[in-house]
């Protein structure tokens, strides 16, 4: 049949432009495929902010130009055309979201083996008369006559699955997010033509509230550490636009009553599925399965130290995990994939072999599974997700992915030990270095066929208020996992804004690996800012060499990459309240560390100076859709900015109350770290204040709200920790 969403919007706008002859899009056959109706409403939505001719959906004599899209089992003029050799589909293990696209003379080709290639083929169309999608936003050129560009692709993805897995515990990510929100993710997703969306649920979270021996768990939280936000009397308060308490709206409509909460995000949740399912996007979701908050679970005994997790050799205990599996399935019936998470850092803390009977045995049994002595906990892991997957039948076993935080060491030990079905998931470590340098090798069985899932990180949560680079890291590891068949590359994170060229990269990757960081940066920026912003490739390829050797915050948590910790509040280290406090070895550990880390932290500080600098310049120069690209990175390096010099102040204060106590007294040292801290307190305002300012979507206003939770409210109780006078005589 013909395509017969025809807008009269299009006609009333459209058809009286000078000269503009009408472009017509047949897309002949059976058009009531979901994806190919949403394919024809994307196609014609986006032509009409393109170009100015009029659109038609029946050839006319008047007609100049033809857009033919489709498969050649729903468009004859497909066929025709590939009968004819005219155009030529893709071929090889992914052809089937593949598609061609070809312009002959006035006619242009979407063609493709199916609907989801077909929308795949219009977006590639879409960017190649100058749009260009990011995952919060798009850029699009002026509007213009519709014109004939050569054309001559044939393209189909070098991965099965490419995706996002948007985490579940931070106000910043999908803990804040309305159903709109998510929509508008998987919407942004598409058309940078991923198809891939996966979920992990924290125990006993609103996400997942799972049922075993007729007991539901009460959910606790939406997510941690800050839960819902009061937005009143907060820096940045204006950016909620009036909103009370933030947090989504299943949730906060519901507060009082948790199971009411649960129920209304569990319900919103199956809907994202379902439109992440009219997308032609596949899904995953899972919890963890060593930590269950529910059951008469048996636990391990580890009285030597070591984080204990339910005793993988107890029956009963495997009952407890089918159930809680089952009620995965009845939560989220429509998931394609499910998955069972080992505890993050569980490998590490429970690696001490516990006294319950059998588990010395079991543990030199499996030693084989892995290399690292270091991880032996994800032995027990194992052994239990191997006990529990076998208990399903093939059908579920399809279904049914690894999943944990480095679970790859146990990869090739595991492979000839569990069923073929099973596919083999892992998120990298957060330190790119590592990856890159010797964790990639894990993943050797999918060169054997087994179906194995790398996830990496859009961003890291020890810098996720903050913009981050990985793209020439991202290059080495998709370059590995192409060499080792991997079938689904991913990324995780929180926020959107400030780090769209790490989800950028990925989606250009998967359809031309070939292209090279250096090239994609440089493609970036002149597509995103314009020609005038050159310069930014430089700035750009600077940050990501950096990625992994950013500075900490301060001695608390001295490690590199944890300029503001997100799973928690940025910890502090407390001024002495003894002269004898002075001299302890804790202590001078943190006057060398904060004087060390204000070196880092100075240069740093430099770095993004000259690129505010640079853009500064620049900013003048593009056009209006470039300067508002450019604002809001340069809003994010200026607000990183007032966050440095925050830092600084407080590790300076240490060296200054130092100096001040040992020669005056405590009170004296009190004092003059007050004034440092001052600085720190006012600059942590203006930091928030800045973000405020340039808040684009819901995980801006996270960040606004779990800066002043976890940055602001903390270095206030610091600060009034100085006033407090000391019950130890000061001098």
């Amino acid at each position: 049949m013909r395509f017969t969403l025809l807008s009269a919007l299009f006609l009333s706008v459209c058809a009286y432009a000078e000269d503009a002859q009408p472009v017509v899009f047949l897309d002949d056959g059976d058009n009531t495929g979901v994806l190919q109706a949403y394919a024809g409403t994307e196609l014609q939505g986006y032509f009409s902010k393109l170009f100015s001719n009029p659109i038609v959906t029946e050839s006319t004599p008047a007609a100049d130009f033809h857009v033919l899209y489709g498969s050649p089992e729903n468009n004859p003029g497909i066929r025709e055309a590939l009968a004819g050799g005219t155009i030529t589909l893709p071929e090889g293990p992914q052809a089937d979201q593949g598609y061609a696209l070809k312009s002959v003379d006035k006619t242009v080709y979407i063609a493709s083996p199916t609907e989801q290639g077909v929308l795949y083929g219009i977006y590639a169309l879409l960017e190649a008369y100058g749009a260009y999608f990011q995952i919060s936003g798009e850029r699009l050129p002026e509007q213009t006559l519709f014109h004939i560009v050569p054309l001559d692709i044939v393209q189909a993805p070098a991965f099965k699955y490419r995706g996002l897995l948007p985490w579940d515990n931070f106000l910043c990510g999908m803990s804040g997010y309305n159903l709109e929100d998510y929509q508008l993710l998987i919407d942004r997703a598409v058309r940078m033509r991923l198809n891939f969306l996966q979920f992990h649920f924290y125990p006993g979270m609103a996400f997942f509230t799972e049922t075993v021996d007729g007991v539901r768990v009460t959910p606790t939280a939406i997510g941690i550490p800050v839960d819902v936000f009061p937005t009143a009397g907060a820096a940045g308060e204006a950016a909620f636009g009036g909103e009370a308490v933030f947090g989504p709206r299943p949730y906060v409509e519901n507060a009082g009553n948790p199971a009411a909460q649960a129920d209304a995000v569990q319900a919103m949740m199956r809907t994202v599925l379902d439109h992440a399912h009219a997308r032609g996007m596949r899904t995953c979701v899972g919890f963890e399965l060593m930590a269950p908050p529910s059951g008469n679970v048996q636990w391990t005994d580890k009285p030597d130290g070591g984080a204990n997790c339910l005793d993988p050799l107890r029956p009963e205990n495997l009952q407890i995990s089918l159930q809680r599996y089952r009620s995965l399935v009845d939560t989220y019936p429509q998931s394609d994939y499910y998955w069972m998470w080992q505890s993050e850092a569980r490998g590490v803390l429970g690696r001490p072999v516990g006294s319950e009977p059998g588990a010395s045995a079991m543990r030199a049994e499996y030693a084989r599974w892995t290399p690292l002595d270091t991880h032996a906990g994800d032995i027990d892991y194992a052994y239990h997700f191997r006990d529990l997957v076998n208990a399903l039948t093939p059908e579920e076993r399809a279904r049914i992915a690894t999943g944990g935080w480095f679970v790859q060491h146990l990869f090739p030990g595991l492979h000839p030990d569990f069923p073929p079905e099973i596919r083999f998931a892992s998120l990298n470590t957060y330190d790119p270095e590592q990856t890159v340098n010797g964790h990639l090798e894990y993943y050797q069985p999918a060169q054997q066929g087994r179906p194995t899932w790398m996830i990496d990180w859009w961003e890291f949560d020890g810098e996720q208020w903050f913009p981050q680079w990985r793209v020439t890291w991202q290059e080495r590891m998709y370059r590995k996992c192409l060499e080792q068949g991997v079938e689904a590359v991913t990324l995780l994170g929180w926020k959107l804004s400030g780090i769209e060229h790490n989800i950028r990269y990925l989606a250009e990757f998967c359809w031309s690996p070939e292209l090279s960081a250096d090239q994609f940066y440089g493609e970036y920026v002149r597509r995103l800012y314009g020609q005038d912003a050159a310069s930014l490739k430089g700035i750009y390829l600077a940050y990501d060499a950096m990625a992994p050797h950013t500075p900490p915050a301060n001695p608390y948590d001295d490690r590199p990459m944890l300029l503001a910790p997100g799973w928690a509040a940025v910890g502090f280290p407390a001024f002495p309240d003894t002269l004898e406090g002075l001299k302890t070895e804790s202590w001078q550990r943190v006057l060398t560390r904060s004087g060390e880390i204000v070196v880092e932290q100075q240069a740093l500080l430099e770095k993004d100076r000259e690129a505010i600098a640079a853009i500064g310049l620049m900013i003048p120069g593009l056009d209006a859709q470039g300067q508002s690209w450019a604002a809001l990175l340069l809003n994010r390096l200026r607000m990183r900015a007032h966050y440095l010099e925050s830092m600084m102040a407080l590790n300076r204060a240490y060296g200054v109350f130092q100096e001040q106590a040992s020669a005056s007294g405590l009170t004296e040292g009190r004092s003059a770290a007050a004034g440092q801290i001052q600085q720190a307190v006012d600059l942590a305002r203006q930091c928030i204040e800045l973000y405020a300012k340039d808040a684009r979507n819901r995980n801006d206003l996270g960040v606004v709200a779990q800066m002043n939770v976890q940055y602001l409210q903390v270095l206030l109780q610091l600060q009034a920790t100085l006033a407090v006078p000391s019950e130890t005589p000061l001098n």
